[in-house]
């Protein structure tokens, strides 16, 4: 009987390039997320609309054709509506942070208006 010998030989070349960089160069990356995009992130929130400027975010969905069930917006604890009015007082690169209350016992303090959720977003500034 034959033995057969099989050699396999894997060959990996790597090489590896460094570059220095002058103060002079700019090496930020911008990775600033927008108010929507940052929102899509919290859970329960439904977005409808793509657009950035004319989106409607519901909580727990709308109850009719005619009654909008809006989440209602603060920044900085001043009252701001709607999203499409939060969009338009807060700059993006501000966000500090951004909190959702949803539960009853969160939400009596807002009444009537908060009744259909509340985003509170704190700004940096």
């Amino acid at each position: 009987m034959k033995k057969i010998l099989i050699l396999l030989v894997i060959f990996i070349s790597t090489s590896c390039q460094v570059n220095n960089l002058s103060q002079s160069q700019d090496v930020k990356a911008k990775t600033t997320l927008s108010l929507l995009d940052r929102l899509r992130s919290l859970p329960g929130l439904r977005i409808s609309g793509f657009d950035e400027r004319s989106a409607e975010i519901y909580l727990r969905g709308q109850t009719s054709v005619k009654f909008y069930k809006e989440v209602l917006f603060f920044v900085n604890g001043n009252r701001a509506g709607n999203y499409s009015s939060a969009y338009q007082l807060v700059q993006p690169e501000n966000i500090d942070s951004i909190k959702l209350l949803k539960s009853s016992s969160e939400l009596n303090i807002y009444g009537a208006d908060g009744r259909d959720g509340v985003v509170l977003i704190k700004t940096k500034n």
